[in-house]
């Protein structure tokens, strides 16, 4: 049974200090964006690391923990191992071959629903776009032809929240996240792109951010290029099932990472 580490670290100089180096080396990034507004850190580096022997682990997280007062910033998530991601890989996959999407009633948006500045503030409180890092990252991408792999932690509410008016059945924030997460992976799938990873969250190990540690689901998408990118997030589809994602998830980080 293998242990998985998603690792997050800003480093107080130009001197890095190397953590998690022993185990095998799934993804890494030292190009990391924030795309929505949360912990306000500019991170150096971003890894995610699997373990296949505990000992190497322990031995790794005692090393960490030996080093992290001399880093500026670190945040430490450990993830469900590798066969859970088979196993919800197939699950999704059945959801999406037995079901029209399109036709799903449940993602008809009310037009005539009218809702204030404020409810949609209160609504997704923590889920802001970062505009400014938005536009570096996709002009870097259109410029450089390079694939854009976005980072995704995420806590579901308990209820979702649907904005005023919306006549849908009261469900809770995991439901109307998976809504909105078996469409992305179908309109993914339909423009290329690739869900790298996929999984729950068991616990976050070490964080000294002060920002919020009590993470549910995590996510790689490699999108294929800018263009790519832009298609699935112009979808008709996708646009009505932001609703859901809206509504179920109370906070998500996400960070756009170039990898080699």
């Amino acid at each position: 049974m293998s242990i998985r580490v998603l690792a997050l670290i800003k480093y107080k100089n130009t001197d890095k200090i190397s953590t998690f180096i022993n185990g095998k080396e799934l993804f890494s990034s030292n190009e990391v964006f924030q795309m929505i507004e949360n912990d306000g850190i500019v991170w150096d580096d971003l890894r995610l690391v699997d373990y296949s022997k505990k000992s190497v682990y322990d031995s790794d997280l005692q090393d960490f923990h030996d080093v992290k007062n001399d880093l500026e910033n670190y945040k430490v998530i450990l993830l469900k191992p590798h066969s859970y991601l088979k196993d919800k890989y197939r699950r999704m996959k059945t959801v999406i071959q037995n079901k029209i999407l399109s036709d799903d009633t449940s993602i008809r948006l009310d037009k005539t629903i009218k809702e204030t500045p404020k409810q949609k503030r209160l609504r997704v409180e923590g889920n802001r776009p970062n505009l400014g890092n938005i536009k570096i990252v996709l002009d870097k991408s259109r410029e450089q032809s390079r694939p854009i792999n976005m980072v995704n932690l995420m806590k579901n509410r308990e209820v979702a929240m649907y904005p005023p008016g919306y006549k849908g059945k009261q469900v809770s924030g995991s439901k109307a996240s998976g809504i909105y997460g078996r469409i992305a992976y179908k309109l993914n799938t339909k423009h290329g792109n690739k869900f790298m990873f996929f999984s729950d969250v068991v616990n976050t190990i070490a964080d000294n951010t002060g920002a919020a540690t009590d993470w549910e689901l995590f996510a790689i998408v490699k999108y294929k290029s800018f263009t790519s990118f832009r298609a699935f997030n112009t979808e008709p589809m996708f646009l009505r099932a932001f609703i859901h994602k809206d509504a179920g998830v109370d906070h998500t980080y996400v960070y756009a990472a170039f990898s080699e």
